[in-house]
């Protein structure tokens, strides 16, 4: 789970859209480092707080689980507004 330091950067980030270098424990205990642009942080519908971005690695939408969000550090550049619905909130309405 990330610090509150780590919290406050991400939050920081996704307010004013700044590239970070997230490093990240999967659930079998794999350590990666992904360059994200993040845009929100949410509940998914198992109930788990995860982080919505837009991985450069992959070059799509994916979400990161909050407990494996190991640290995070801001490369200072900035990212333009990129369009993207919340899948979890399209599939409650």
């Amino acid at each position: 789970m990330p610090s509150d330091e780590v919290t406050a950067l991400i939050e920081i980030a996704i307010r004013e859209r700044t590239v970070l270098r997230v490093r990240y424990r999967t659930t079998d205990g794999h350590e990666e480092m992904h360059t994200i642009e993040p845009l929100a942080i949410r509940f998914n519908q198992a109930g788990h707080r995860v982080l919505w971005c837009w991985a450069r690695d992959g070059g799509h939408i994916e979400q990161f689980l909050w407990d494996g969000i190991e640290s995070a550090v801001a490369t200072g550049e900035t990212f333009p507004l990129r369009p993207w619905s919340d899948p979890e909130a399209e599939s409650q309405v």
